[in-house]
């Protein structure tokens, strides 16, 4: 479970940047406020913690073995970590009335509607959210999926508290860090899924008594203790 969370929580800190870019505006619409700022996180890493939610449920209802999840959630990492670099059109996810929603709640400066302005920032189309997703879906695990979410929205705290708007501008002008932050999320969320599928050598092992050692079980090839090879029912009279 703790390197799921880990992974998520290095996917959101590598790619704080993005978040800047995509959130930036929103995050200064909180007017600064130390009790507002915190609304608005929390709004948005309960909304992540749903999404993995969900996500972690998907993993654990595909049929198969378990490398079919895996394939699932490299395919994923992969397609929306090369939106993020820009080389393939950015995946977006649109709830319709969702943006005008977040925008109405910006105007209000009461507890709900910064918390329930967090929350509708979450469900906006973000290419970032999508990457690290694929770690829930790994882990096929609902409970598993919301605390690495958590862990993910944990991550992009720092960079949002700060938004610092020269920054900003350098990451939406510059292709290469772009890049350099969607090979950083690609990568933490790779290592959570060949941790899964055992190439890092974490592969999950069933914990119980060797079928051999169950009551009344027999291998092939392997004669109960209790019968001789040679007879029935031990020695001979």
């Amino acid at each position: 479970m703790f390197a799921f969370m880990g992974s998520a929580f290095l996917a959101g800190l590598v790619g704080s940047l993005h978040c800047i870019g995509m959130c930036g505006g929103f995050a200064v619409a909180c007017g600064g406020r130390a009790r507002d700022t915190f609304l608005w996180h929390g709004g948005r890493t309960t909304t992540y913690a749903i999404l993995g939610a969900l996500a972690g449920a998907f993993g654990a209802l595909v049929p198969g073995p378990g490398w079919v999840v895996a394939v699932i959630s490299g395919l994923l990492i992969a397609w929306f970590a090369a939106g993020l670099a820009g080389l393939v059109p950015e995946p977006h996810v649109s709830i319709p009335g969702v943006k005008h929603l977040a925008t109405n709640l910006a105007t209000r400066t009461n507890v709900l509607a910064r918390f329930g302005f967090g929350m509708a920032n979450g469900l906006l189309p973000c290419g970032l959210v999508y990457a690290s997703l694929a770690i829930p879906v790994a882990a096929s695990d609902p409970l598993v999926g919301a605390l690495s979410m958590v862990a993910f929205g944990a991550g992009t705290v720092p960079a949002l508290t700060g938004v610092a708007m020269g920054l900003r501008k350098v990451f939406m002008r510059d292709l290469r860090l772009r890049r350099l932050l969607a090979a950083g999320v690609f990568v933490a969320a790779a290592w959570s899924i060949g941790a899964r599928t055992g190439v890092l050598g974490h592969r999950h092992m069933h914990h119980g008594p060797a079928p051999e050692s169950l009551p009344g079980v027999e291998m092939e090839g392997h004669p109960p203790e209790h019968q001789h090879p040679g007879g029935m029912g031990g020695a001979g009279s």
